[in-house]
């Protein structure tokens, strides 16, 4: 089996100089009216380590990111790389990915030995032309203060070419004159370094209008009518009660007398992804994750989406029975998202603040299910904070004495110190 075509990267300054000048007409019109703040003092930071191998590490509550990327390194002049799940390449019939390419992206098959793509991240990072951009959660969380939890491999990858670094310059070492060579090989080399960006969206005021509308427009859809003496946290939970008694009707799920509305969604993701796990001849652990059970179905199904047999080499009768089987797939990936939608949502999470934050995130949830895709815009300030940079060769020893658990615990901090970032961003008012 060979996988489907690596999608490196074709920087095209053209491209790139075409869709600065269009970004502020996309995320006033396309994004219904989206800014970007970052301070000076942030800025400055990034800045430091223009030229250097650096690796940034945002995380991912909706797809609004890359604009928001895209945006900041307008401001310095930069061009940056960044990974993309192989899928997103084929959207629009293939001019997604002709674009993406073209500003700096390329592909990964999640879940597969995507051998091509790993060396490509290696290769960004040893030379360190440009920042490399990977979003570490590994999903669209869809919470705006919520996070799913890092993914571990993001930073191996990063050590690998760190310690590919460190065998480049012991091999210059060896073979340099004795009268110009550094005490010691480890001044040979730099260091990669890493960066953590939280990225979190507020609302300008003025957004009741907004809500008010959205919820008509799903109250109308779900066939609720009276709504008088409800507020807006009210009238959302009605919404949910209403989408979660249809997914428990269509899995034949039954809700036990004084069970949470957290608890019945937890069943609906059990059987959702149970029927998932059968499909695909899958036996996770009983102790595992909703979330390991999932990447580990979405890991399955891209394997076997795109990789395949060179298509010149298949029969027609080949040809067509990998198409049908990749269109079963694909309709499981609705599944999966709703899965995710549901995955970071408690019942405390509103009950806690009702800010037009929260209330537009669960909204825009609740329209993705109704109807298919997010209909709530509103203007909204995107503030962005860089986090701790975090020096990777200075990192090394800790990670050669035991590399997973470094690994696993540097994720867990980095998770943790992203967490508090959100916490502490506020509103520009």
């Amino acid at each position: 089996m060979a996988s489907r075509a690596f999608l490196p990267p074709i920087v095209s300054p053209l491209v790139v100089r075409v869709i600065r000048a269009l970004l502020p007409f996309a995320m006033k019109k396309l994004l219904g009216g989206l800014s970007v703040q970052i301070s000076n003092e942030d800025l400055a930071k990034l800045r430091q380590y223009k030229g250097q191998r650096m690796l940034l590490l945002p995380n991912h509550p909706n797809g609004e990111e890359p604009f928001v990327l895209f945006e900041i390194f307008k401001r310095m002049n930069e061009v940056f790389n960044v990974v993309a799940a192989r899928e997103v390449f084929d959207w629009e019939h293939g001019f997604r990915g002709w674009l993406l390419r073209r500003v700096g992206a390329y592909s990964v098959i999640r879940g597969a030995a995507d051998r091509e793509s790993f060396m490509m991240s290696k290769k960004i990072l040893m030379e360190g032309r440009n920042r490399l951009i990977i979003f570490i959660e590994g999903e669209i969380s869809r919470g705006n203060e919520t996070l799913i939890p890092f993914e571990p491999g993001v930073l191996q990858l990063a050590f690998w070419a760190q310690e590919g670094l460190v065998k480049d310059a012991a091999r210059e070492h060896r073979h340099m004159p004795q009268s110009v060579q550094p005490t010691a090989p480890a001044e040979a080399y730099s260091p990669i370094y890493i960066a953590p960006i939280a990225i979190k969206y507020f609302y300008k005021p003025g957004s009741d209008a907004a809500i008010q509308h959205a919820l008509e427009s799903l109250e109308n859809a779900v066939g609720i009518i009276e709504v008088t003496g409800k507020n807006f946290y009210e009238r959302i939970r009605d919404i949910g009660e209403k989408v979660l008694k249809v997914q428990e009707d269509l899995h034949q799920v039954v809700a036990l007398p004084g069970v949470s509305l957290t608890e019945r969604v937890e069943v609906i993701k059990n059987r959702m992804l149970k029927k998932m796990e059968l499909f695909l001849d899958l036996k996770p652990d009983s102790q595992a994750t909703t979330l390991s059970r999932l990447r580990e179905i979405r890991n399955t199904m891209d394997r076997l989406i795109h990789i395949y047999d060179d298509p010149a080499e298949l029969t027609d009768y080949q040809k067509h029975m990998v198409e049908h089987f990749r269109k079963a797939l694909s309709e499981f990936y609705q599944d999966l998202d709703r899965v995710v939608y549901f995955l970071t949502y408690d019942e405390s999470y509103l009950k806690e603040q009702q800010t037009p934050e929260r209330l537009i995130d669960v909204i825009r949830r609740l329209e993705r299910e109704v109807f298919g895709d997010s209909r709530l815009l509103y203007p909204r300030v995107a503030t962005v904070k860089v986090g701790e940079v975090i020096d990777l060769k200075e990192q090394l020893p800790g990670y050669e004495a035991d590399k997973k658990g470094f690994i696993k615990q540097m994720a867990a901090e980095l998770e943790e110190n992203m967490r508090l970032m959100l916490i502490g961003m506020q509103s520009p008012g």
